[in-house]
């Protein structure tokens, strides 16, 4: 059997969602809301962006040094925009991963740079989540039946 590739491109697809559960983070919740990430796969285009932030990384820092002459500005700016000197280039991409595939609740840069700073096995389980996910692809949306069941 071949590829139908109109049917495929006629099909809608939505990205598949998870809940990752993270107890150790539960005082940060609301009381009697359960302690939960939901996160979601990630399309190609972001993940190339996260992939790719260890570059933009190297070129923003660039940035800050030349627009900053004290180096107090750049510490400043470096946290305001959730960076770190030091982070690893795979350490980046799954922040990046991360603030673009939790869906609830919505973190900025600094509160993905925190979690992995402090939660670092947290970190890992829910970007794992959004990899593992991001791998499965979208997932297929199922047309309405064509008539009413009598």
């Amino acid at each position: 059997m071949s590829f139908n590739a109109e049917a495929f491109t006629a099909a809608e697809f939505t990205a598949r969602t998870e809940s990752v559960t993270v107890p150790q983070l539960a005082e940060f919740f609301a009381e009697g809301t359960p302690p939960v990430f939901t996160v979601r796969g990630l399309s190609a285009s972001e993940l190339q962006r996260a992939i790719e932030v260890g570059t933009r990384q190297n070129g923003i820092d660039t940035v800050i040094k030349a627009i900053s002459s004290q180096k107090d500005q750049v510490a400043q700016i470096r946290k305001a925009l959730g960076m770190n000197a030091d982070v690893p280039g795979e350490i980046a991409k799954r922040m990046e991963m991360l603030v673009q595939g939790c869906v609830a609740p919505k973190l900025t840069h600094a509160a993905a740079a925190k979690l992995a700073e402090v939660c670092p096995i947290e970190f890992y389980d829910i970007t794992n989540k959004i990899t593992l996910l991001t791998g499965q692809g979208g997932s297929r949306v199922k047309p309405p039946p064509s008539s009413q069941p009598a």
